[in-house]
C-alpha cells in the first residue's frame, strides 16, 4: 500500500505534467472550449488505456495502488522524459533503491576508496551518500568546499553547502543553473525516501532557510545524474574550470555511494593553479 505522502506526490506530479502537455503534441484537436491548460484528465486516461475515473482518483490522492504497467502507460501518455518516467515509478514504489531499510544513512566508505581519494592529488574528489552527505574527500576537495573536517552533521552536505554556504555561492559561476540542476537530481533521489525522516530532514531544512530552494523544489523538476563543467572564481587563485563526473561505487557495507571527481579542464591553467594552492596549503600544515 502506498503511503499518503506518496499518493500526494504522484497526484501533484501528474497534474503538473498534464498541464504542460498540449493536445497538439499528442495528435489531439485543441477545440474551442478548453478551459484549462494542457490535456484533460479524460484525454490522458484514453491515451493510457485506463478509465477516466481511476485516473482522476490518482490525481486526487485517493487510496489506489497503480501497477508498474499502469504507471508506464501513463508515463508514455504524458510523453515523460526518462528522468520523469523513473521519478514516477520511484514514487509508485518501483524504484531500485526502495526497501533498503534505512541502510543508506549508515553508508560506510571503505579503506580502498579512501586510499583512492588520497591518490587523486590535484583533482578535487569526494564521496557522497544518498542524500548528498559528504562522507570522504581528498585534500584538493577543500579548495572547493573549504575545511570539510571542521563541519559537523548535516552542514557537511553537498546541497547544504550549495544553498547555505555564502562562500560557495560567491565562487560558483552560473550558480543558479547548477543549483537548479542539483534540486532536480535531489528530487529524483528523494522519491525513493519519501517516508524517511532522515532524508526529509535535509529537505525541510533547505525549504525553511532558502527561498530559492523552496521555489525550485515546488516545480517538481527531475533530472538524471550527468557529467559536465563547473567554473569557480576562487578568492586566491582566480578562475578554476573543472570537468566533473559522477561515478557510482560500492561502500564498505555494500551501500551504493557516489564518487564525484573534478578534473582540470584542458587548455586552461587550472592544473597549475591547483598545484600552487596545494603546495601553499602543505606549507601551512607543515609550519
Amino acid at each position: 500500500m502506498l503511503s499518503h505522502i506518496r499518493r500526494s506526490e504522484i497526484a501533484t506530479f501528474l497534474r503538473i505534467r498534464r498541464a504542460r502537455l498540449q493536445p497538439e503534441q499528442v495528435g489531439l484537436p485543441r477545440g474551442r472550449r478548453r478551459r484549462t491548460p494542457g490535456l484533460r484528465r479524460e484525454e490522458v486516461a484514453e491515451l493510457a488505456g485506463i478509465s477516466t475515473e481511476w485516473y482522476a482518483w490518482l490525481e486526487q490522492s485517493r487510496d489506489v495502488n497503480p501497477s508498474l504497467d499502469t504507471l508506464q502507460r501513463i508515463a508514455q501518455a504524458l510523453r515523460l522524459e526518462p528522468a520523469e518516467q523513473q521519478h514516477l515509478l520511484n514514487l509508485g514504489g518501483y524504484g531500485v533503491e526502495n526497501g533498503d531499510n534505512g541502510l543508506a544513512r549508515e553508508a560506510v566508505v571503505g579503506d580502498s576508496l579512501q586510499r583512492l581519494l588520497e591518490q587523486i592529488v590535484c583533482c578535487p574528489a569526494w564521496i557522497m551518500g544518498a542524500r548528498s552527505d559528504i562522507l570522504a574527500w581528498n585534500r584538493a576537495a577543500t579548495v572547493i568546499h573549504g575545511d570539510l573536517g571542521a563541519m559537523r552533521g548535516i552542514e557537511r552536505n553537498g546541497i547544504h553547502q550549495l544553498f547555505l554556504n555564502p562562500a560557495m555561492r560567491r565562487m560558483l559561476v552560473d550558480w543558479e543553473v547548477h543549483a537548479r540542476d542539483c534540486v532536480a537530481k535531489l528530487r529524483l533521489t528523494q522519491a525513493n525516501y519519501l517516508d524517511d525522516p532522515w532524508f526529509n530532514e535535509l529537505i525541510e531544512l533547505l525549504r525553511s532557510r532558502s527561498p530559492a530552494f523552496s521555489a525550485w523544489w515546488d516545480e517538481h523538476e527531475v533530472r538524471l545524474p550527468h557529467d559536465g563543467v563547473k567554473v569557480y572564481e576562487h578568492p586566491k587563485a582566480g578562475r578554476l574550470s573543472f570537468d566533473y563526473a559522477i561515478l557510482q561505487v560500492a561502500g564498505g557495507n555494500e551501500v551504493p555511494l557516489n564518487l564525484i571527481t573534478y578534473v582540470p579542464t584542458r587548455d586552461t591553467d587550472t592544473q597549475e593553479k591547483m598545484e600552487a594552492l596545494l603546495r601553499r596549503s602543505a606549507l601551512v600544515l607543515s609550519a
